[in-house]
Parts: structure tokens; C-alpha cells; sequence
């Protein structure tokens, strides 16, 4: 296995910006690796990597602690347990969502503000290395179209993208648009069936004595269609 391909491993159980940046440098401390071989094994920008290590040989491990050059956004920020286990279970739902629908979902949901830059980082390292519970169903798989529909417009609401919902529910973008447009006319009303049966109409409805003769015509003229049978009883 190569570097990168170590490094790529190692990522998948970081738990600690520290244990990450540790690792970027390790083998420049103790092996004498070179500033631009690291750099090409980790992807990490040269300087980003040299920095790293002048910190780590001033200051030892806590020299890894703060200002830390690794990405954009705030580095050293931890969300809290809530809205971390939302962030990664929201990415583990759909894995294509964007950071920057994930920051929408996060004001909306919790009233709390970050970014998509500090979203990516904290992806990126505590990415975790067991599932999560994901108790979204499909929406074809709801037992009550009103709850599958209500789903609809919760995570729209939420600040979920209609493609992204209509990718997660397993089910027609066009689909999705007019859930949502039903809620926004006539709000849950606009939720419940309303696929109603016409009240049935007198003249609709087949009498005994109508059946017998249709009946009677049948066994006469066995061969007889339906159009035959109807000039038939007209006749009659």
C-alpha cells in the first residue's frame, strides 16, 4: 500500500484535528520525509504542511493546537452533540447533498449558524467508521400517503433542496413539486387524499330486471358483442 493510500486509511478514524495534523508530519519528524513528498502523499499545500512541522518542532503537541492552516473556516470549532450527529446522519441519508444545503438544514432545524467550509472540515475529519441508524423510509414504503406526504414538506421546510428530497424518498422530482405546492395553497389540506368517488347517480345503476334481460339476450345469442347486445335492447 502506498503513502497516500495509508494516509487515506488513517483519515477514516480520526477523531481529533490533532491526531491529524500529527500524522501529516510523523514521518517528516521521525523518518526525515521531505516537506514535498508529504505534501504530495497527504494533497495537503506545501506550505500548510511546512507550517505544521515548524510549529510541531517549536512547541511540540501543542504547537497542532491552535491556528492550524489545514482549510478555510473555523478550525478548532466542535459542534454540539446534537447538531453533529444531524450533520452526519443528513450525510449518510444522502451522501450527494451539498455542505452549503447542510448549513440551510442546520439554521433551520436548530436556529444555530455555521458555514459550509467548517460543514466540509468536520466531514472530512470525524467521519465516522460505524453506520448510523437511518429510519427514513422510501416513499413508496409509507403505510399512510398523509405521513408520506407530511415528509415531503418536513424536510423542505427543514431546508432541504426538492432534488435532494426527491433522491432521498426514492421518488419523481415533478412529484415533489406539486406536494409542496399543495401545502403552500391549502395547507394540510392540501396533505390529505383527495382522490374522492363520485356519489353514484340513479340513472347508473343496474336494476334486477335489467340484468335478467341482458341475461336472457346473452343465452340467446351467445356470440352476441356488446354492441350487438345493446341494439338489442334497444329493440326491446
Amino acid at each position: 500500500m502506498s503513502a497516500a493510500e495509508d494516509f487515506a486509511q488513517y483519515k477514516l478514524h480520526f477523531v481529533d484535528d490533532i491526531q491529524h495534523d500529527y500524522e501529516v508530519i510523523r514521518p517528516m519528524v521521525l523518518c526525515a520525509e521531505t516537506v514535498a513528498e508529504r505534501s504530495r502523499q497527504t494533497g495537503i499545500e506545501r506550505t500548510v504542511v511546512g507550517a505544521k512541522a515548524r510549529r510541531f518542532a517549536t512547541a511540540g503537541m501543542r504547537g497542532l493546537v491552535d491556528q492550524r492552516l489545514g482549510n478555510l473556516g473555523r478550525q478548532d470549532h466542535g459542534y454540539p452533540e446534537a447538531i453533529a450527529a444531524h450533520i452526519l446522519y443528513v450525510k449518510q441519508r444522502y451522501p450527494p447533498i451539498h455542505d452549503r444545503e447542510i448549513v440551510r438544514i442546520v439554521q433551520r432545524k436548530f436556529g444555530y449558524k455555521t458555514n459550509h467550509h467548517t460543514v466540509k472540515h468536520f466531514l472530512e475529519r470525524f467521519a465516522l467508521p460505524v453506520q448510523l441508524e437511518l429510519n427514513l423510509l422510501a416513499f413508496a414504503a409509507f403505510a399512510e400517503a398523509y405521513q408520506a406526504r407530511w415528509t415531503v414538506v418536513r424536510m423542505w421546510d427543514e431546508g432541504w433542496n426538492k432534488q435532494r428530497i426527491a433522491g432521498c424518498l426514492q421518488m419523481a422530482r415533478s412529484h415533489v413539486y406539486a406536494i409542496i405546492a399543495a401545502f403552500e395553497r391549502d395547507g394540510f389540506a392540501g396533505l390529505e387524499d383527495q382522490r374522492t368517488r363520485p356519489s353514484p347517480h340513479p340513472d347508473d345503476q343496474l336494476t334486477l330486471p335489467f340484468l335478467k334481460e341482458v341475461l336472457d339476450l346473452q343465452q340467446e345469442y351467445p356470440r352476441a358483442g356488446r354492441f350487438r347486445l345493446h341494439g338489442l335492447l334497444e329493440h326491446q
